[in-house]
């Protein structure tokens, strides 16, 4: 059997091309990490996956991140693996495509995409959030299908860091594996009223998608107009169905339990009703472990 090199010479000596392709670096590296397991005779009949894989090697170099990926596949490089004397092209996930895998994971209603990349790593644990902090890793931690734990009520004033937190619980659950859906509750509450008499079908399958989800985050849960619609027959559905099955359900908010009971009482049309406010309230005290979040306003 002829060597490598003189295969490669004599292919070079018939066409000048394929000696520009076999003088590619990275084609000859792969050839000699190869060399024992091909059949060198063979080499004319893989030259076309020899030239993708050169051409799609060049398309990675410099890339930083999955949205300027140019291959075919996005957030796949070419590989070359040797079988039945040949080599044959394939194309892997990269390592920025693993990375945002676990977002396949997360559904996401109204939420700032750049929320998503937010991470355990980046999560202050200064003194005045450390009560916080601790609670955060010891769900992530601990947290499995068989092992119900409560969420967490998360209530601080504005920009201090809440919709982040729970941002950061979902991507490092999801990377665990675990199924997570992220709520802006006010937007969530605007379109399920645009669909109201028009689109009940589709009204139901969100609420019930919601209600189902393995890990719930619902975001604002304070800011949002409160009518006696809103909180007993789409929020109150969701909370009692969630106690019930013992799903994780977390919440932020502008207001602890009591201001947000307040809130609850009095909708904008029938005004005081304190039973029912009451009512959806312990299915939140149910379902979750107030914590208050301080320190400076992000967003300034």
């Amino acid at each position: 059997m002829k060597k490598l090199g003189d295969l490669i010479s004599e292919i070079s000596d018939v066409d000048d091309s394929y000696g520009e392709l076999l003088s590619n670096p990275k084609v000859s590296e792969v050839l000699k990490r190869h060399e024992k397991e091909l059949d060198m005779r063979l080499l004319p009949s893989f030259m076309t996956s020899l030239d993708e894989y050169a051409h799609g090697s060049n398309m990675c170099e410099g890339c930083q991140r999955l949205a300027a990926c140019k291959q075919p596949i996005k957030g796949h490089f070419p590989t070359l693996t040797p079988h039945v004397g040949r080599l044959n092209l394939a194309y892997a996930p990269c390592e920025f495509y693993k990375s945002g895998l676990h977002l396949n994971q997360i559904q996401n209603f109204h939420v700032p995409k750049s929320m998503l990349t937010a991470s355990l790593s980046t999560l202050e644990a200064t003194e005045n959030r450390e009560e916080l902090f601790h609670l955060v890793v010891d769900f992530i931690s601990h947290y499995s299908a068989d092992n119900y734990k409560k969420g967490l009520f998360i209530h601080g004033s504005y920009g201090t860091g809440k919709t982040y937190t729970l941002c950061v619980i979902a991507n490092e659950l999801a990377k665990k594996g675990f199924g997570c859906a992220i709520v802006y509750l006010p937007e969530l509450i605007a379109e399920l009223k645009s669909n109201f008499g028009n689109n009940e079908v589709s009204n139901n399958a969100i609420i019930e998608k919601i209600k189902q989800v393995p890990v719930l985050m619902l975001d604002d849960i304070s800011g949002v107009t409160i009518t006696g619609w809103m909180r007993d027959e789409v929020l109150g559905r969701i909370l009692n169905h969630r106690m019930m099955h013992e799903l994780p359900t977390f919440f932020s908010s502008n207001s602890n339990y009591d201001e947000l009971l307040a809130t609850f009482s009095e909708t904008n049309r029938v005004g005081l009703e304190p039973v029912k406010a009451t009512r959806v309230m312990e299915r939140i005290k149910a379902l979750s472990v107030p914590v208050e979040l301080v320190g400076k306003n992000y967003r300034n």
